[in-house]
């Protein structure tokens, strides 16, 4: 695995962390799909027609 692969596996992992310390404080709600094939994650992860990926 080169260097690159193993820096976004840790950021992944990191963001998972830090996501899931935000939804347990429940003063936030995050918006996230886990069914590749959902209507509702092609709608958070598609930039292009939704924008909703970019923020």
């Amino acid at each position: 695995m080169s260097k690159y692969e193993q820096q976004i596996l840790e950021t992944g992992r990191r963001n998972d962390h830090l996501i899931s310390e935000i939804e347990q404080s429940g003063e936030t709600e995050i918006l996230h799909s886990v069914m590749a094939y959902s209507r509702l994650h092609r709608i958070i992860h598609n930039p292009v027609t939704e924008g909703i990926d970019e923020g």
